[in-house]
């Protein structure tokens, strides 16, 4: 019998059994974002090295984003004519075959179409992965879920920062080292406990219907969107524009991650326990105050301070906003809900590298500063509005 392990008749069991029934999973994800973050940071660096123009710089970085939206939209029709372990495999069979194919050339046309399919396949993979969560997750235990999930994904991310010091050997080593790593991911499936749960009848949710429906949590999904790639996509070459060395590259983003790792838990306690509005607003606010200040105050402490407040403010956006979202909807509209919500975050990571890099590349480094401050305080504000009115129980 086909059971969900993360529910019984009273609703989610302990975290602990969460962890026992999940771990190849989230250690497949660790694994996977390791190279991922390591591939990232490659592919952004060597774009300014190589002194590439604004326009195609911003078009490698947001080519993965922009193929990211047809992994999303791929993912519930192989998950509902096959199972989540073998959507799983397959996105990330697909991945490898990308991260690899960089190794082979630095001809830009090949790296946009390369990382288009890589795109595809890692947000493919983490709609398959999200699904599985969403099917079997109370509301109330929602918002913590997912921050363990993204928890997982940035402590991978962090050591990929790290792994970045080793450029002396090579961008075409690291690449497919980064490829190597893929497939050992896909090796833990072998350990897999957690069966795919039954798919019950499901219902089809309208990207723009679920964006009227849950307009709270669809905006912070995109603004999580635009906060990670202006981090991870654009913030490597804005260090390389500020000319820090790789040490100091590594280090930076290395703690932004580290500081949104050690944020997903106590944010998600705080979202399941109080009004989760009124938790974006004093995230958002947070995060738009440090880019003021680093785009006033010049030093490389600023610089630090900023990452690392702005990676902690933002990093449990996305945990957030999919809880926001889900609390307007019911058991069958889950599954095309993950998918929606990856497109919406997307959506905000395809802009955000072409503004971040037309920005820098026409204002110089403060510019910077100021894209990534606008969206948050504006946003703050939309929230500020929305608690006048009471917040509707959820369905």
């Amino acid at each position: 019998m086909v059971i969900n392990p993360l529910r019984n008749q009273h609703g989610l069991q302990s975290l602990a059994q969460i962890f026992r029934t999940w771990w190849p999973v989230f250690a497949a994800l660790i694994i996977i974002q390791v190279g991922n973050g390591l591939t990232s940071s490659l592919v952004s660096v060597s774009g300014e090295a190589a002194g590439l123009s604004p326009g195609l710089k911003g078009l490698i970085l947001s080519a993965f984003y922009l193929g990211s939206v047809a992994g999303a939209l791929t993912a519930p029709r192989l998950i509902g004519r096959a199972s989540h372990v073998v959507s799983f495999l397959t996105f990330t069979s697909i991945l490898a075959i990308s991260t690899a194919g960089l190794a082979l050339s630095d001809d830009p046309v090949l790296w946009i179409t390369l990382r288009l399919i890589a795109g595809a396949s890692l947000t493919g993979m983490f709609a398959t992965v999200e699904s599985w969560l969403n099917l079997g997750t109370s509301d109330t235990w929602r918002a913590r879920v997912f921050s363990i999930y993204i928890f997982m994904q940035l402590g991978g991310l962090a050591a990929g920062q790290l792994a970045l010091n080793a450029r002396s050997f090579g961008n075409e080593t690291l690449f497919l080292c980064a490829a190597a790593l893929t497939l050992l991911a896909m090796a833990l499936m072998r350990f897999e406990r957690a069966r795919s749960p039954k798919l019950d009848v499901t219902h089809h949710v309208a990207v723009w219907t679920l964006a009227r429906r849950a307009p709270i949590g669809v905006l912070c999904v995109a603004l999580a969107g635009f906060s990670w790639a202006g981090l991870m996509a654009s913030g490597p070459a804005l260090v390389e524009m500020m000319g820090f060395d790789d040490f100091y590259k590594s280090m930076i983003l290395a703690l932004t991650v580290t500081s949104g790792m050690l944020a997903q838990i106590p944010v998600g306690w705080m979202a399941d326990h109080f009004d989760r509005r009124k938790v974006l607003a004093a995230m958002t606010a947070v995060a738009g105050a440090s880019a003021i200040v680093a785009a006033l105050v010049t030093g490389i402490e600023s610089v630090f301070l900023f990452f690392i407040v702005f990676g902690g403010a933002t990093f449990p956006l996305y945990a957030v906003g999919v809880a926001c979202t889900n609390d307007d909807l019911v058991q069958s509209e889950r599954t095309s809900a993950s998918a929606a919500m990856i497109i919406f975050f997307e959506l905000g990571a395809i802009i955000a590298p072409l503004m971040l890099a037309f920005a820098t590349a026409f204002a110089g480094p403060k510019a910077y500063f100021i894209v990534q401050a606008f969206p948050q305080l504006l946003f703050m504000l939309a929230v500020v509005v929305a608690l006048r009115r009471p917040q509707v129980p959820s369905l």
